[in-house]
C-alpha cells in the first residue's frame, strides 16, 4: 500500500494522498502488524485518519480491532476457528520455527498478558493444530485482546540472545524517534567474523545524509539491551558487537522481487540465517 500510494503522490506531482484523495479518513490494515509501519505511512498522509487492524488468513478470520481506544485485536472465539497457545521459549522452538513435540499447550483460559505466545489453530475447514507462523501476546485477557509480536521463524537465538521480532521492533522505533528518521525495513543476521560472532542490521532509508551507521550501531545497542536483559548477557559474553548499514529502502522490495515474492502479502525475511545473508549481502552490493 505504501509503495502504491508513493506512486500515485509521484504521478500527480503533490505532496501527500490527500491532495489525491480528500475524503480519506479509514484504512483497515492486515496481512502484517502496522505498527513498524506506522511512522512512513503516515509520512504519505496530509492529515490524520483512522487505522483499523485485522488479522485474517487463508486459514480463518482471526481476529480484528474492535475498540478505538486500542490498537489491540480480539480474538474471534465463536466463528469456527479454536485457539491454542505454546510459550514462545527457546526451547520449545525449533531452528527451522516449527515448535518441539514436547512443547507445552495452553487453552485461552490459561494464559497470561504479555507474554508472547505461538499461535496454533484447529477449524471446521479440517486445519489441526495448524501452526500459522505468529507470535501473539494477549493485552487483556478478560477481552481476548492481542497484539501480532512476531514470527516464530523469525527468531535471532545465536550465543543466547533470544531477540524476538518483536523486541527487534521495539529497538527499531526507539532508533526512529532518537534520530527522526523512518525505518519501515530492516533484517539482521548473526555472522563469524575473526571467531566473533556479530549481528549485523541492514536498515532500509529513504532520507538522504543518513546518520552515520556508527552512532546508528551504538544507539540500537543500547535500546536491545534496555529491551532484552537476555541480549544484555549474551552482549557481555559471547555476543561481540553490532554492525549496521543503511541501504535504500527499494531493495528491499527488489530483493523480495529476485527472490519472487514480492506482493502485499509477503513478509520480508527480519532474521536470515548466515547462507541468506551471504546472498542478500551479495545483492545489495551488486545493486549500490
Amino acid at each position: 500500500m505504501e509503495l502504491m500510494l508513493k506512486e500515485v503522490i509521484k504521478y500527480n506531482g503533490v505532496n501527500n494522498i490527500h491532495e489525491i484523495w480528500p475524503n480519506l479518513q479509514v484504512y483497515t490494515s492486515g496481512g502484517v502488524a502496522f505498527e513498524p509501519y506506522e511512522k512512513s505511512f503516515n509520512a504519505l498522509l496530509g492529515k490524520p485518519i483512522t487505522v483499523i487492524d485485522t488479522y485474517l488468513a487463508s486459514e480463518g478470520f482471526l481476529a480484528f480491532q474492535n475498540r478505538p481506544e486500542t490498537t489491540a485485536m480480539k480474538l474471534v472465539t465463536d466463528n469456527g476457528v479454536y485457539f491454542e497457545f505454546v510459550p514462545f521459549e527457546p526451547d520449545y522452538i525449533n531452528p527451522d520455527g516449527s515448535l518441539c513435540q514436547d512443547a507445552p499447550v495452553l487453552r485461552l483460559d490459561q494464559v497470561e498478558e504479555n507474554v508472547d505466545y505461538v499461535l496454533l489453530i484447529s477449524t471446521v475447514s479440517g486445519a489441526w493444530r495448524y501452526l500459522i507462523g505468529d507470535t501473539i501476546a494477549f493485552t487483556d485477557v478478560s477481552k481476548a485482546e492481542i497484539k501480532i509480536t512476531g514470527r516464530t521463524k523469525f527468531f535471532l537465538n545465536v550465543v543466547g540472545s533470544q531477540l524476538s521480532v518483536n523486541k527487534m521492533n521495539q529497538a527499531i522505533q526507539e532508533l526512529e524517534k532518537q534520530f527522526s528518521i523512518k525505518l519501515p525495513e530492516f533484517t539482521v543476521s548473526a555472522n563469524k567474523e575473526n571467531g566473533e560472532f556479530y549481528h549485523v542490521w541492514h536498515l532500509g532509508v529513504n532520507e538522504k545524509g543518513i546518520i552515520e551507521n556508527e552512532k546508528l550501531a551504538q544507539a540500537l545497542d543500547e535500546n536491545l539491551k534496555a529491551a532484552n536483559k537476555n541480549y544484555r548477557v549474551a552482549r557481555s559474553k559471547a555476543l561481540k558487537g553490532v554492525k549496521v548499514y543503511t541501504i535504500p529502502l527499494d531493495l528491499f522490495y527488489e530483493w523480495s522481487g529476485a527472490n519472487k515474492k514480492k506482493g502485499g502479502q509477503v513478509k520480508m525475511e527480519k532474521v536470515m540465517d548466515e547462507e541468506k545473508y551471504t546472498s542478500f549481502r551479495d545483492f545489495v552490493k551488486s545493486h549500490l
